[in-house]
């Protein structure tokens, strides 16, 4: 069940990520703390991960869901504002390490939910 989980949530991510963030990002200020857009990217995580956690039981979804996005909110946050400070984009090598210490801290928030978790 554990792998399964886990399996999920990193489908579930791709989505969230990929498909979902693409669509619905507007309004873009500088400052990602108070923009409406970058919440419904970190409601549309929690969301998921409510939904994929519901396989456990309704308790265990909801504080999933919670942590999921309160920590996809400081990651995305603190991978903005070091962006922004460092004035990197993407055809700066720093951009990609950024982008990939970013995607890892978001698989082990996966991880420690499913071993704190279940």
């Amino acid at each position: 069940m554990t792998e399964r989980i886990l399996f999920l949530l990193f489908i579930k991510h791709a989505i969230a990520d990929l498909g979902l963030q693409s669509q619905f990002l507007w309004g873009r200020t500088s400052s990602k703390y108070n923009y409406f857009g970058c919440h419904v990217h970190y409601l549309h995580h929690a969301i998921g991960t409510f939904l994929v956690f519901l396989l456990v039981d309704l308790r265990t979804a909801c504080m999933a869901m919670v942590l999921d996005y309160v920590a996809h909110w400081h990651i995305d946050f603190l991978k903005h504002r070091t962006q922004v400070y460092m004035n990197w984009d993407r055809k700066d090598k720093a951009w990609w390490w950024l982008a990939a210490t970013d995607q890892l801290l978001h698989f082990a928030t996966y991880y420690l939910l499913v071993i704190y978790l279940l």
